[in-house]
């Protein structure tokens, strides 16, 4: 199953540059992308991780893979109200979704969540 066009603006493969992590962040709005191997989500990649590895002198043409964050929380479903409780604890953009086969199925980004809040008020 491939990725679907709305969610290849949040994705990006392991297999990945810098370079190319930045223009799908420059497109997206949402400050990260989600790292997939195939469709499985294996990191997170960040505007502060790329930051951090530009000042440290990594070239803009190296691989993602050792510099996305192996560590990152995801949901099985598209819960908005869990979704804020994950975002405000984790000070976080982008939250995967994923179905049992831990495969990518939806994002739930920040515009998300404020739109929803608008919403409620």
């Amino acid at each position: 199953m491939a990725i679907n066009e709305c969610l290849q603006k949040y994705t990006i493969q392991e297999s990945a540059t810098l370079l190319d992590a930045i223009k799908v962040i420059a497109n997206n709005s949402a400050r990260a992308v989600v790292v997939l191997f195939g469709n499985k989500p294996i990191g997170m990649l960040s505007e502060g991780d790329i930051m951090r590895a530009l000042m440290l002198g990594t070239d803009i043409h190296a691989h993602i893979k050792p510099l996305m964050q192996l560590s990152f929380k995801y949901l099985t479903t598209k819960d908005i109200d869990l979704a804020f409780n994950v975002f405000r604890q984790h000070l976080i953009t982008l939250l995967p979704i994923v179905d049992v086969n831990m495969e990518l199925v939806d994002v739930i980004t920040l515009r998300d969540i404020l739109k929803a809040a608008s919403i409620q008020n």
